[in-house]
């Protein structure tokens, strides 16, 4: 299972290799979206999560919403976006 730890891990990561982008899955009452975080707003997004979110990754305020995935990515990786 995702934690709070691995999300962190993956913002260093991304900062670390200077990655572009971060993508936050979301999953909202059985509904699904991925956030895309560029690499300007890492450390407020970040904090954000950290702050919003319980160690497994749940929505502290509504328990129907969580984090399902965390994947740090270049430009390359989301190419089909920008066509």
């Amino acid at each position: 299972m995702l934690t709070k730890q691995d999300l962190i891990n993956i913002f260093s990561v991304a900062r670390e290799k200077e990655l572009p982008f971060v993508v936050v899955g979301i999953e909202a009452e059985g509904t699904k979206e991925a956030i895309v975080v560029p690499s300007e707003s890492f450390d407020a997004k970040e904090q954000f999560y950290v702050n919003v979110y319980s160690d497994e990754l749940v929505h502290v305020m509504n328990s129907k919403v969580r984090i399902f995935n965390v994947i740090a990515t270049g430009a390359d990786g989301i190419t089909y976006i920008f066509n």
